[in-house]
């Protein structure tokens, strides 16, 4: 009986093993399938990492009982191994380079937490007087904020006291989308110690509540071009946040098919805008005049279709000089790579941190970059 058992058993791991590495090679395919045309292969390229840890445990499993299975999700994981540096980058080193960089941070920082306060409660400074701080000791020369925002009462001062305080920063673009009580403003916002000749609104075809815009940075006797980019959100509220992390005790079926489905109807949307968004962004890149930096908050994962059609032709910060896990997201559900510094061949990446402090649903990035003498100007 204990034999059959286990024969029962060892073939139901077999089956499960096989459906995961199929969803595994599935997923690799998510970059290049326009989610307006497949929608649930994005889905599916979403579910990566997850995927990639179980055929990992499989792989370990199949070892640990001499089995030749091992070979079922070692191959799917050694067919899609560039994607795992995407996700996770080994880096022995800790040098911070001191050689005519410059400093690039980018940083979602969610309207510095104002919605969670009454207007006439002073303890809504406290998130934009820490990422203030946070900004004065890291010293960038480019700030690439998404998600900024700008109270014109001036009650709520935030454009100025950045200005003043940190590093002389007195260049910017700023472009709002949200009127919020005909006071409140967010939108995208570009600081930069250098001087700014050029700026601009990147049109999207479809309506969106994000914004992207381009700066036109003079650096010594180069200019440089930088995309401060806020990609369509998911659009998901603290009531799907509730429903996501109640879910394994919601015991109403009804329910859980009425939130699953809710949520799954705003990621799809999503997918499928942001495909459009990244296909003109990428226009716009291949356009510049200038080398080329893009910043921000992509809402997508290194294995989308999003980030391979805007990174086409670009590398990627994180990949060039990383460490660790990428994770960008400090939210609340599953958290991903979604914030990049990208930068064309005219570029060396000498330098990659994202630094761990939870004052937004995301942290923030920072990359020291310089002008590859042998490529110059496009």
């Amino acid at each position: 009986m204990k034999s059959k058992n286990n024969s029962a058993l060892l073939k139901i791991l077999l089956i499960a093993n096989i459906f995961f590495a199929l969803l595994l090679i599935l997923s690799y395919s998510a970059p290049y399938i326009n989610p307006q045309k497949i929608w649930f292969i994005a889905f599916i390229g979403l579910l990566y990492p997850f995927l990639l840890i179980v055929n990992l445990l499989f792989v370990i499993l199949w070892l640990i009982k001499f089995k030749k299975y091992v070979l079922i999700s070692l191959l799917s994981i050694i067919i899609g191994y560039n994607h795992i540096n995407s996700i996770y980058k080994i880096n022995f080193s800790d040098d911070i380079p001191n050689d005519s960089t410059f400093t690039v941070l980018s940083y979602n920082i969610r309207l510095f937490n104002i919605y969670e306060y009454q207007r006439k409660d002073i303890r809504k400074f406290e998130p934009r007087n820490q990422i203030i701080s946070y900004i004065i000791n890291q010293k960038p020369d480019i700030i690439c904020f998404q998600e900024f925002f700008y109270d014109k009462s001036g009650f709520y001062k935030t454009v100025d006291t950045i200005i003043l305080k940190s590093n002389n920063m007195k260049y910017y673009y700023t472009s709002y989308i949200i009127d919020n009580e005909k006071y409140y403003y967010s939108g995208v916002a570009t600081f930069s110690k250098y001087p700014i000749i050029d700026c601009g609104i990147l049109p999207y075809s479809k309506k969106t509540a994000n914004k992207s815009i381009f700066t036109d940075i003079v650096k010594g006797d180069d200019t440089l071009r930088i995309f401060n980019v806020h990609l369509e959100s998911n659009r998901l509220n603290k009531t799907d946040e509730k429903f996501y992390q109640e879910f394994l005790n919601h015991d109403n079926q009804d329910e859980i098919k009425k939130g699953t489905r809710k949520i799954l109807s705003k990621i799809k949307r999503a997918f499928i805008n942001r495909s459009t968004q990244a296909i003109e962004l990428q226009k716009n890149i291949e356009q510049s005049p200038y080398p080329v930096i893009v910043c921000g908050d992509f809402n997508d994962t290194p294995i989308s279709y999003t980030y391979r059609v805007v990174s086409k032709n670009l590398k990627d910060a994180f990949i060039e000089n990383g460490k660790g896990i990428g994770i960008t997201y400090n939210g609340k559900f599953p958290s991903y790579r979604i914030d990049y510094i990208l930068h064309d061949e005219n570029f060396i990446s000498t330098y990659y941190r994202k630094d761990n402090i939870n004052i937004s649903d995301h942290f923030p990035i920072i990359a020291k970059l310089k002008l590859n003498e042998k490529k110059g100007e496009k």
